[in-house]
């Protein structure tokens, strides 16, 4: 720049700031201000909030001019500046994240240049929450770790079916809380409350000796999972809630949704929650005074838990997730089930089983056989659960597979029993495939002397036969997940004893009668002997696989969505491109004996969802599926919307064959299947680009109940929202729950993060150690895509009290970050269309793929798609039939993706 250039610039500086220091002496202009507005009231722990700013006076100042503060740290609060599309400059606003303490705090702005307070507001934490219809907002950070849907039926085609569905093995580590409320707290005195603890550690880890035996919840799980798993235990407390029980607690006793933040907050000064997974809340029950002058129970929980580990919850150590199991200190006494007895079914909860007493079914349900349906007299899991969780190998499984048999089976095999420890060429159980997804199975169960489970069992030492149906499951359902087979004809009934069997006659076979029998012989107390005779079974069994795919937890393995951007980038694949042609696959196969000509399948859309949304028809495709289990291909075409997120549903029409109705497929269980997933590119600018989506949530039952959403996620850089974690619906109510993603580096610095299990760091200090971790960190997860899974449980709000809850479904949103780019040409040169695609921050070229949606005359389009060159640039020959042209930049992996203009020939 020139003297003369400098001089005239100092010059107009000078009188500009001359006539501001007039205009504001006189009255006339007034010095910059600030005003920080959000909602006045109290701060859910661990919710969020936006802050508008309403800046007035000159020079008139805008965001980059500020910087914001929360004196207290990150126990109050953090801010992030990310921007999203709701952003409007010239109403700026900032997200203030709720931190982990309740408690009374500051939120200031600071003028960078004069560090100059411009605005201070107050706000206040806490853990009451009033409103029971909607629950509190959530935003968390780091690595946490929530509800996993598992696998679908487990095992796979040639394998035994749920095989390692919930693996569970390792050191269960649990924190076991006192917690009261203001309507009545714990003894003061010191030797009760300890009596308390030891009655709870005894019941969990020491053992209660009971006429010669010693009991406790460690040694049942160590015997049941053979060895597997291993339980410890700490007892905290007692720790005081700030309200009253009915501000925590359902009228049922069951908990309310902000009991688990609540008491895990008022326990965050004594635990250090890194060392545990598991939680365990025994609260203190309501006593009253009746008309006789004696004392009584008035109000108490009820034994309630989480399906797996819900969350995330906000603590000190950063978001972490947690098995959740409430119960009132005296529930032994008050309703005589034993502690051990009652814990042992609520950790299987946490281990992510489901009760198995309702639906009820008349006459099948497991009673006595089975922990997760009575635990009164202490049953082991039965063998469907133990293979669930990854207990029983398969090489100690016995399969047998009639929905694709082409001979008799007349085979005997010698059980040895459950309760005892697999052992190689011995038979723990055997498998009878009814047809995908839908199974019978037989053990032997004896009780053993040294062990302390099946020691009640309705009928000590017989053959027991279970109709087990794998997940997923779609509420309401009809039945629970394992039933006692259905009594015979002749009254031998699911429970065999020597000389028992049990026999099924199918008559709607083509080929009927068709007989399946299993016989029992040789009983001795260490063996039986199953005898298992069927015929050639000669039906169809079109289907269709569930969620979840192996590396996504809410797709079908057999559901492909297909675009020119996923054929272009493998990135994409599976996602759905809003606003251009897709092509829906799915995947049908028969693994029936017979072929099914015929086959009506019927495609649909909803919106992104985690279960009960309604469907939109997008086409039904008929065709033959042969015996044999080779895949047949069905497809659809599909535009979805320019603004929208979406989950696509393939649903097979229950299959009879056209010749002869009466030949019905072997089960309908197998023929519903959907993949709900998405995906985005938060972009990296100054400030970075906060990603905006909605998940629709509905209500399948005819009467009011409460839903639970689960949310996690899996890379440290990013920060994810949501709206509600608890929602109140009415019957067939939906709602919209408002999701929002960011990539933010910083959140390295502004607290404590978890990076998984019994692991949190804080480099919110300034020693080396810490800067270099975090440098660590961020290396290692700045590419890797950020995946959340979202998962919602709902009540059965026909169990009372409502102890029972089902997945009611799940989504998954995949982030990835990129430098935010722009066309910054997009034009042509008589038949020449050239382009080209920068950094927007650093006017750098960008790196990937142009793809061109070309329009023609005659409303017919295609696509093309270019590779940028080192410039960031492409050139194109264009037909001379093309009247319109849209750019799309496909991002090479650190990019951000943007559209060009319309481009009108």
């Amino acid at each position: 720049m020139s003297i003369l250039k400098k001089f005239l610039n100092y010059l107009v500086t000078l009188i500009l700031s001359f006539w501001q220091w007039l205009l504001k002496h006189l009255g006339i202009l007034s010095a910059p201000k600030v005003v920080l507005v959000f909602d006045a009231g109290d701060y859910f722990v661990g919710s969020y909030t936006k802050v508008k700013l309403k800046i007035t006076g000159s020079p008139v100042l805008t965001l980059d001019d500020l910087y914001f503060t929360i004196p207290d740290g990150p126990k109050a609060g953090t801010i992030s500046l990310c921007q999203d599309k709701e952003f409007d400059p010239a109403n700026p606003d900032i997200m203030l994240c709720i931190g982990y303490e309740p408690g009374d705090y500051r939120l200031q702005c600071y003028n960078k240049s004069t560090s100059a307070l411009m605005s201070e507001e107050k706000f206040s934490v806490t853990t009451i929450w009033t409103d029971n219809k909607v629950g509190a907002s959530r935003s968390f950070t780091g690595i946490v770790t929530g509800y996993s849907a598992g696998s679908a039926w487990g095992g796979g085609p040639a394998a035994p079916q749920n095989l390692n569905v919930i693996p569970q093995s390792g050191t269960k580590r649990i924190a076991v809380l006192l917690v009261d409320t203001s309507s009545e707290r714990y003894s003061t005195t010191i030797a009760d409350v300890q009596a308390i603890k030891d009655k709870w550690m005894n019941s969990l880890i020491n053992g209660v000796t009971e006429g010669g035996i010693t009991r406790s919840v460690k040694q049942f799980y160590r015997e049941v999972s053979y060895n597997n798993i291993d339980i410890t235990a700490d007892v905290f407390g007692p720790v005081q809630l700030p309200a009253d029980f009915d501000t925590y607690f359902n009228a049922d006793g069951t908990t309310k949704g902000a009991f688990n933040q609540a008491a895990i907050t008022a326990g965050d000064g004594l635990i250090n929650y890194n060392n545990y997974e598991y939680l365990l809340c025994v609260s203190q029950p309501v006593h009253t005074t009746d008309a006789g002058g004696n004392i009584v129970r008035a109000k108490a929980a009820w034994p309630y838990s989480s399906i797996g580990k819900w969350g995330p919850y906000s603590t000190s150590e950063g978001d972490k997730s947690f098995g959740i199991m409430s119960m009132p200190h005296d529930w032994e006494e008050a309703d005589g089930r034993k502690r051990y007895q009652t814990i042992s079914h609520e950790f299987g909860h946490n281990l992510g089983l489901l009760d198995q007493y309702t639906p009820s079914v008349p006459g099948r349900n497991l009673d006595d056989w089975e922990l997760m349906d009575f635990e009164r007299n202490w049953p082991y899991f039965s063998v469907a659960h133990r293979m669930m969780l990854g207990w029983l190998p398969a090489t100690n499984i016995v399969q047998y597979n009639f929905s694709s048999m082409a001979t008799p089976v007349d085979q005997s095999t010698t059980l040895q029993p459950i309760e005892a420890a697999p052992a190689a060429g011995q038979a723990s159980a055997i498998e009878v495939r009814i047809a995908d997804g839908w199974n019978y199975y037989f053990e032997y169960r004896k009780g053993q002397a040294a062990e302390l489970g099946d020691k009640q069992l309705p009928t000590d030492s017989v053959v027991f036969g279970t109709d087990v149906v794998s997940a997923p499951w779609v509420p309401p359902i009809s039945r629970p997940v394992i039933l006692l087979l259905n009594n015979d004809a002749d009254g031998d009934g699911s429970v065999l004893t020597n000389g028992k069997d049990y026999k099924e006659t199918d008559h709607t076979d083509p080929t009927f009668p068709t007989d399946f029998k299993v016989g029992v012989s040789g009983i001795n107390g260490s063996n039986a002997s199953v005898r298992v005779q069927y015929g050639v079974n000669s039906k169809p069994d079109p289907s269709i696989r569930p969620w979840p795919r192996p590396d996504h937890q809410y797709q079908s393995p057999d559901i492909e969505v297909r675009n020119d951007r996923n054929a272009s980038n493998p990135e994409w694949f599976n996602v759905p491109w809003v606003g251009h042609d897709n092509t829906v696959a799915a995947q049908v196969r028969n693994n029936g004996s017979l072929d099914a000509p015929g086959v009506v399948v019927h495609f649909a859309v909803k919106d992104y969802n985690v279960g009960g949304a309604p469907e939109s028809p997008l086409g039904t495709v008929v065709k033959d599926v042969p015996a044999g289990g080779a895949p047949i291909e069905f497809t659809t075409s599909w535009n979805p919307p320019a603004e929208g997120h979406f989950c696509i549903i393939v649903r097979i029409e229950l299959y009879q064959r056209p010749d002869n109705p009466a030949i019905v497929e072997m089960t309908e269980l197998n023929n519903l299947a959907q993949s709900n997933y998405d995906r985005f590119i938060s972009a990296s600018a100054s400030p970075a680009e906060r990603m905006i989506t909605y998940v629709t949530v509905g209500n399948p039952y005819p009467v009011a109940t409460q839903v639970y959403l689960i949310p996690d996620q899996t890379n440290p850089l990013y920060r994810s929202y949501a709206e509600f974690m608890w929602l109140w619906l009415e019957p067939a109510e939906t709602r919209k729950i408002k999701l929002m993603f960011e990539y933010d580096h910083t959140n390295l610095f502004k607290g404590p993060l978890s990076l998984g299990v019994y692991e949190s760091i804080n480099v919110i200090a300034s020693n080396n150690d810490h800067k270099i971790n975090a440098e660590e960190i961020q290396r290692k997860y700045q590419d890797v895509p950020n995946k959340v899974n979202l998962a919602c449980m709902i009540e059965n709000p026909h169990d009372n009290p409502r102890h029972s809850k089902y997945v009611l479904g799940g989504a998954e949103v995949e982030v990835v970050t990129g430098k935010a780019t722009q066309f910054v040409r997009f034009g042509n040169d008589g038949d020449t269309l050239y382009g080209q695609v920068l950094v927007k921050a650093t006017k750098a070229p960008a790196r990937g793929k142009v793809i061109l949606e070309l329009f023609f005359a005659d409303v017919v389009k295609k696509y093309v798609t270019v590779k940028l060159d080192d410039n960031g640039q492409f050139f194109f020959r264009l037909d001379k039939d093309v009247k319109q042209i849209l750019g799309y930049f496909l991002p090479d992996k650190g990019y951000g993706d943007c559209y060009s203009d319309l481009l009108k020939l």
